[in-house]
């Protein structure tokens, strides 16, 4: 799509700050000020992100994963066009982050914003992204940015660097590494689909 020049972006920075002196009713109080009040978000941002119990908690004394749940609400409750969130996997376990991607999804289309996510969960990336863009380079020295791609496109670029293959589960529907020489890996790697595919996905 076009990102008009006037677009407001939020920001979620990878590494998050506990320097905040006060409860996560106040933080979160003070992230929507001016535009809305914080009980009108409910619904739509503190009950889906699981912060409310959270409330009356000293942001200091927040663990990672509580932490990271407030930044991300916190982010959302911003008005803009844009909402950038960098690493928000980080200190999730695994069914947080699937409830986090489900929500993202909803949230971004029922209130027509536009998201941008940067994570090394491949499961959390599977669930949550429409299109990919691949960075490769040295880390701190250089880097070089691919053009959007859809995810099927992009996925199956970057396994197929990796020279791994992925499977959907049966059971669970998540993404799955398969075992490096399996009939299915031996099979994929054959017909180039090293991301799951209709076809592969069983």
């Amino acid at each position: 799509g076009i990102i008009e020049l006037s677009a407001k972006i939020s920001f979620k920075p990878q590494y998050l700050s506990q320097d905040y002196d006060g409860n996560v009713y106040t933080l979160l109080s003070a992230a929507c000020e001016g535009v809305s009040d914080i009980s009108s978000m409910e619904e739509q941002i503190i009950i889906p992100t699981g912060v409310k119990k959270l409330y009356e908690r000293n942001v200091r004394n927040l663990s990672g994963g509580e932490l990271q749940k407030v930044a991300i609400a916190a982010t959302l409750m911003r008005p803009a066009n844009i909402y950038a969130l960098d690493e928000p996997s980080a200190f999730l376990d695994v069914e947080d982050r699937i409830a986090f991607a489900k929500f993202l999804q909803r949230f971004v289309r029922a209130y027509g914003k536009s998201a941008i996510v940067i994570d090394h969960d491949m499961q959390l990336i599977d669930l949550v992204a429409d299109s990919l863009v691949i960075f490769d380079g040295k880390p701190g020295l250089e880097g070089l940015a691919s053009q959007p791609m859809q995810k099927e496109v992009g996925m199956n670029k970057f396994l197929r660097e990796l020279s791994i293959t992925y499977r959907r589960d049966e059971n669970t529907g998540r993404p799955r590494i398969n075992k490096e020489g399996s009939r299915l890996d031996r099979s994929q790697k054959t017909s180039g689909d090293y991301y799951y595919t209709k076809k592969s996905s069983g």
